[in-house]
């Protein structure tokens, strides 16, 4: 098989995968404005209903990502018409703002999760109306597409992992994706390795400035905790014990 072939079947894998992520979306969206609910339903599905097709619970819960073009040429078939023709606010499902925000507002979820707030500044700064919006938002949210509070613990579990941020530093990034003060601290009230893990960065630093004047090594070591947001007496504490045992 050619490369040009095999990266053909790619884009129409992708398409494919895209395509049915849509579709699945949209009946869970028309199931959610005609009332219906399930008491107990297939592991994965936003609504409680059937799984999402092709493994795409993962899709949206940031366990595999599926490549998503920028904007889509057409939007896939789905079952969309069944929507409520007219939605909270008087907007109706039928008009093409709100279509067009839906459509650009499932390939962002598509590409990761988003707080609400921050899918929210995202569709207003592409000029979609702010009553589209927060109409979209609503809907998104009762079919469980947006959900802060999920959304506030894998962030806050994923930063900590990847960037070692302190209490204070996961705080701060919160807050900046607009998610509620009560939200965010639900989210990080269950975090007691602060010095633990400020040691583990202050470790790192002594053992590479290792050749460098003790006072040297000292001030770079509590700059870097500072930088992630430890607290002053946490930042000592650490750096001394980091560079005794460097």
């Amino acid at each position: 098989m050619s490369t040009s072939d095999a990266h053909r079947r790619e884009d129409r894998s992708a398409e494919a995968v895209l395509a049915a992520a849509r579709q699945a979306i949209d009946e869970v969206m028309a199931r959610s404005s005609s009332g219906a609910t399930g008491d107990s339903g297939a592991a994965g599905s936003p609504d409680g209903g059937a799984p999402l097709p092709g493994g795409l619970a993962g899709v949206w819960r940031g366990a595999e990502r599926a490549p998503v073009p920028a904007e889509p040429a057409a939007p896939a078939a789905s079952d969309a018409e069944d929507e409520s023709a007219a939605l909270a606010g008087g907007v109706s499902a039928d008009d093409p703002e709100y279509k067009r925000a839906k459509k650009r507002a499932l390939n962002m979820l598509a590409a990761r999760d988003h707080a609400t707030e921050e899918l929210r500044s995202k569709l207003l700064r592409k000029e979609h109306p702010e009553d589209v919006v927060d109409t979209l938002l609503d809907r998104l949210t009762a079919s469980g597409l947006l959900d802060d509070e999920q959304f506030a613990a894998g962030f806050v579990r994923a930063r900590r992992e990847s960037r070692a941020l302190s209490v204070r530093a996961l705080r701060q990034e919160l807050t900046k994706k607009g998610i509620p003060e009560s939200v965010s601290e639900h989210a990080l009230e269950d975090i007691d390795d602060e010095f633990d893990l400020a040691y583990e960065v202050a470790l790192k630093k002594a053992r590479s400035t290792a050749n460098l004047p003790h006072d040297t090594r000292l001030r770079r070591t509590l700059g870097m905790l500072a930088r992630r947001g430890f607290p002053q007496s946490v930042c000592m504490a650490a750096a001394r014990r980091a560079l005794e045992d460097a």
